[in-house]
C-alpha cells in the first residue's frame, strides 16, 4: 500500500522493490483489490483507489507515529499523559523534527535556558499553561514588547490569578488591554506545558498529577514540526473551549 501510495507499479517493480516472489505479491494485491483499495490499470500497473489513498495516508501517519514514539520512548514512559485526551496523543507524537533537551550535572537548567532563549526571539506565541513561573512570564512579556508580538493563552483560573498577583509592573493587564494577549480560562486543562511560536515548539510534562518536570523537554525548531504544533494547538483549543 505504501509503495503504491508513492506511484503506480507493476508486479515486477513491486517484486524488485520488496525482494519477494511475484506469487506472494500477487496474492497480496488480490486481497487489496477485493477490498477496493487498489485497482489494475490498462498498462498492467497497479494503483491505489481513492479509498486506498486515504487508507495509505493513515497508515503512513501510523508508521510515522510509531517511529517518533520509539525515538522518545523514555520521555513518554517517564511522564504522566493520562490527562491528555486520546485524540490528541497521536497528534503530539507525530510532530516531526523532535529532539530531547535534558538537564545534566554541568547544565542543570539547560531545558529552561533553551526555552527562555527561544521564547525571547518569538513573535506569534500560543501556549497551554497549567503551571506558573514568573521567569517564563517575564520572558514572554519581553518578547511581546520587543517584537510587537502576540500571545494566545489557554490556562486555568488558578494560574491566571497567580500571573496577575505576581506581576508588580502590570505587564499582563497592559498587554491584554493592548490586544497583545488573548487568554482563555478553562477548568479541565491537560497537564502539558505546551508552547509553539514562529521560532520553536516545546513540550514539558508532569511526573504525575501534581509534580511538574522542568528537567526535560521535547524541542522542535524545524518548520514542518512547528506547523504541526500550531495545528495541534488550534485543534486542542477548539476542543477545550467547545
Amino acid at each position: 500500500m505504501l509503495s503504491l501510495y508513492e506511484s503506480n507499479k507493476t508486479i515486477k517493480e513491486l517484486e524488485s522493490e520488496s525482494n519477494k516472489k511475484s506469487a506472494n505479491i500477487s496474492r497480496g494485491l488480490n486481497d487489496l483489490k477485493s477490498c477496493k483499495l487498489i485497482t489494475r490499470l490498462p498498462d498492467k500497473k497497479y494503483a491505489i483507489t481513492s479509498i486506498g489513498f486515504l487508507f495509505a495516508k493513515n497508515l503512513q501517519n501510523l508508521v510515522s507515529n510509531f517511529e517518533n514514539i520509539d525515538n522518545q520512548e523514555r520521555f513518554w514512559e517517564d511522564h504522566s499523559i493520562k490527562s491528555i485526551p486520546n485524540r490528541f496523543l497521536k497528534d503530539i507524537s507525530s510532530f516531526s523534527g523532535v529532539s530531547s533537551v535534558k538537564s545534566s550535572i554541568t547544565e542543570f537548567a539547560k531545558p529552561i535556558n533553551v526555552y527562555l532563549d527561544n521564547i525571547k526571539k518569538s513573535t506569534d506565541i500560543c501556549m497551554i499553561l497549567p503551571v506558573f513561573s514568573k521567569i517564563f512570564m517575564d520572558s514572554i512579556y519581553e518578547a511581546l514588547i520587543d517584537h510587537e508580538g502576540h500571545l494566545d493563552l489557554l490556562t486555568t483560573k488558578t494560574i491566571h490569578d497567580l500571573i496577575v498577583k505576581s506581576d508588580s509592573e502590570n505587564y499582563f493587564k497592559a498587554l491584554v488591554r493592548d490586544k497583545k494577549i488573548d487568554y482563555y480560562i478553562v477548568e479541565d486543562l491537560s497537564n502539558i506545558f505546551f508552547t509553539v511560536s514562529d521560532k520553536f515548539a516545546s513540550i514539558f510534562l508532569f511526573y504525575d498529577d501534581s509534580v511538574f518536570d522542568n528537567s526535560e523537554m521535547l524541542f522542535i525548531d524545524e518548520q514542518s514540526g512547528i506547523g504541526d504544533a500550531y495545528r495541534f494547538y488550534y485543534s486542542y483549543k477548539k476542543y477545550i473551549l467547545k
